[in-house]
């Protein structure tokens, strides 16, 4: 089973893009969708039962969609702190679990507080949805996909 992990604030405005993409897959057999403001250790436990997992959320940087690999590293604190690679990290240390992962990065524009997407972002949200279910529908997705 695949795990999708939309991160993200709806009440700042592009931050929502994760959440946004991860709802819009309605269900999804063979995987299991979860919505979250932040990474959090419970979640982490999940990392056991699952063949792989994909991050799905917003960034500040660049200008195009991303989709990569991930691997653990090492970091400090929880919640904000955490990043997917800390956030696996976490996974290993806790629960030896150790499922490839990949991160789908959209960039955003606004990070205000609101409750819209920007036409930047909106822009990029077919190509993002088009590659999120590009890597559910593949076997095993390829690094920078």
């Amino acid at each position: 089973m695949d795990l999708v992990i939309g991160i993200g604030n709806r009440l700042r405005n592009d931050d929502g893009i994760g959440p946004m993409l991860v709802e819009a897959l309605g269900p999804v057999r063979g995987a299991e969708c979860h919505v979250v403001h932040q990474l959090t250790p419970d979640l982490a436990s999940r990392l056991r039962e699952v063949d792989r997992v994909l991050f799905v959320d917003a960034t500040f940087d660049g200008t195009g969609i991303t989709l990569e690999r991930v691997e653990p590293a090492r970091g400090h604190g929880v919640g904000h702190a955490w990043n997917p690679s800390t956030f696996l990290d976490f996974a290993v240390t806790m629960f030896d679990a150790r499922p490839p992962a990949w991160l789908l990065a959209v960039p955003g524009s606004d990070f205000g507080v609101g409750e819209r997407i920007s036409p930047e972002a909106a822009a990029r949200l077919p190509e993002a949805s088009r590659r999120l279910a590009s890597w559910l529908s593949a076997e095993s997705a390829p690094v920078g996909a």
